[in-house]
């Protein structure tokens, strides 16, 4: 076994990611998460924890809703959402003239609640935002039929059941990897994919982003109670202003 470089980094922007990765091996490949990395709701309430993390309580109590898939499908469609770093689109063409870019996004797959394909639905969502990534046709034939395998689709890979490090093992003999570039907003996602370049010999280099820190806004708890409360109940997700304005009503 040959030596293997393997780094952890942080940034900001756009633009940071840039500067670290525009020098790396020719070789590399970049992968890139997609919610809180490169978009976000529009809403102040996602701005910071633990208000952000409304969707995580959400699946961790699935259990208690019947509906568990109509109340994240209705967000998922009904929910606005902006680029955390206009620069986004900009820098991602950069880097696409000499890397493979791929986003990875821990979702599930195929038809989920009301949205009939997830994959298609984020595609089309980032595609909006004028973000796309490294479409390879070679890496879609092996995608299965299976409702929770991970999948690949025009750029994204979707991780159904799996874990991300898991994902990419499982397209590994076609992503062919002998280095890796990672950026996340979650430090266990960079480690998990640490662990598993290290054990398979893979150089890395992992930037955790915390670009959210940039955007304007407070989250405002009344505001992030009443959101979430009214998406349990009605399957249905109102916007700032829209939830404000209801709160008046009903005060």
């Amino acid at each position: 076994m040959h030596n293997i470089t393997s780094s952890f980094t942080t940034a900001s922007s756009a633009s940071e990611i840039l500067e670290l990765i525009k020098n790396i091996t020719a070789e590399a490949l970049i992968f890139l998460d997609v919610d809180d990395t490169i978009i976000t709701p529009k809403s102040v309430t996602f701005r910071k924890p633990p208000y952000n993390q409304m969707l995580d309580r959400i699946k961790a109590n699935k259990g208690n809703y019947d509906n568990f898939e109509e109340i994240v499908s209705n967000w998922r469609l009904q929910r606005k959402v902006i680029l955390i770093d206009e620069e986004w689109g900009q820098v991602l063409n950069t880097l696409k003239k000499h890397y493979f870019v791929y986003a990875l996004t821990q979702m599930s797959r195929g038809k989920f609640g009301n949205i009939p394909s997830m994959q298609e639905w984020r595609y089309e969502e980032l595609k909006s935002l004028g973000i796309e990534f490294s479409d390879n046709k070679k890496l879609a034939i092996f995608n299965s039929a299976k409702k929770d395998d991970a999948v690949f689709y025009k750029g994204i890979f979707i991780t159904g059941n799996h874990s991300k490090s898991g994902t990419l093992a499982k397209f590994s003999k076609e992503l062919q990897a002998s280095f890796i570039v990672f950026v996340d907003d979650r430090k266990n996602h960079i480690e998990d994919m640490q662990n598993y370049c290290e054990k398979n010999n893979i150089g890395f280099l992992g930037i955790l982003f915390d670009g959210l820190k940039n955007l304007l806004g407070e989250s405002e708890p009344k505001l992030a109670r009443f959101q979430e409360q009214y998406l349990i109940e009605n399957a249905e997700w109102l916007e700032d202003v829209e939830a404000y304005k209801l709160m008046a009503e009903s005060s």
